[in-house]
């Protein structure tokens, strides 16, 4: 049995393929009877709050709990799906997990994030967290109509583009500092994370590593861990986009 991770899959009712992959991945793993599978963050490319979940959320909220039934599916909220909350992980048999997150497995300790936060470089991003994490900010957004909803949802990713597009590659990577600081507060062996979409299995000093996951463009990836005689063992597996 192993465990497995995954993130920045960003379902959209625009990306059909993407969908068909992340469906088809969860019926792999309903028949690889998982020990365990943790989705860190940005499963879905927009989310507008619990109660607007619309029909694909649905759909795949009932394809997530399937999988529940047969091994625990844990869920980190990510900086597109901050606003998912506890209503949809019950709906989906999901456990909500806390930004920073960690566990022991195989004899180490596995620290998880999204990864956002690592990125501190990028001032104004960390800035504009700070006020959508805010409580005052989910008490707002638990009120707004549908169509406004949707409006602000736009608005925010249409500026996140723009922002993105205007930024060098490494105000937007992790910061060296921050990792480090975040490994050593966590006695961390192993650091797990998405959001930077740059797949890599980065070699720590003192024997620590950093395994950043993909998006899934062009393809789904997921790593699985396994314990072997008290040894991490890895890999990833891969799920093709039915174009």
């Amino acid at each position: 049995m192993a465990v497995f991770f995954l993130a920045d899959v960003h379902l959209s009712e625009k990306t059909p393929d993407i969908t068909a992959a992340f469906q088809a991945c969860l019926h792999r793993l309903k028949a690889d009877k998982p020990e365990a599978v943790f989705i860190l963050g940005d499963l879905f490319d927009a989310w507008l709050g619990d109660a607007l979940a619309d029909e694909l959320a649905c759909r795949i909220a009932e394809e997530i709990r399937a999988l529940s039934l047969l091994c625990p599916v844990f869920f980190q909220r990510g900086n597109r799906d901050f606003l998912l909350a506890a209503a949809y992980c019950t709906r989906s048999g999901m456990n909500l997990l806390p930004d920073v997150y960690c566990f022991e497995y195989a004899g180490k300790t596995l620290l998880l994030m999204h990864g956002d936060l690592l990125c501190t470089d990028d001032i104004a991003y960390q800035k504009m967290r700070r006020i959508l994490r805010h409580r005052y900010f989910y008490r707002f957004a638990a009120c707004v109509p549908r169509a406004l909803a949707r409006r602000i949802a736009a608005f925010l990713r249409r500026q996140s583009r723009e922002r993105t597009a205007a930024k060098s590659a490494e105000i937007m990577d992790v910061n060296a500092a921050a990792l480090q600081e975040m490994m050593q507060r966590y006695q961390a062996d192993v650091l797990i994370h998405g959001h930077t979409h740059r797949p890599c299995v980065h070699a720590l000093e003192k024997g620590r590593q950093r395994i950043v996951l993909g998006d899934w463009r062009p393809q789904g990836e997921i790593l699985r861990l396994q314990a072997d005689e008290e040894e991490l063992q890895m890999d990833f597996a891969m799920c093709e986009l039915i174009l």
